[in-house]
């Protein structure tokens, strides 16, 4: 397969700004080509700042609870 850059490029923007354009080039990749295209479909509903946000964000097993008295009456 041999696609003009500019086409390619085209079809990865689309495909992350999740847009929807395209210039008909998804038909003729190769399989592994268009599990790529949909994983940038996905990374592009995602966002890519939910998406680093979610890989970065480190787990906290201990909670703490604020202490306080009240008073009543």
């Amino acid at each position: 397969e041999s696609a003009p850059f500019i086409s390619i490029l085209f079809e990865v923007v689309s495909a992350v700004s999740t847009t929807g354009l395209s210039r008909e080039l998804t038909p003729t990749l190769s399989p592994a080509s268009q599990v790529l295209v949909i994983l940038l479909m996905f990374v592009g509903r995602l966002g890519p700042l939910t998406l680093i946000y979610s890989l970065s964000a480190k787990r906290r097993g201990h909670v703490r609870y604020p202490e306080t008295t009240f008073q009543v009456g």
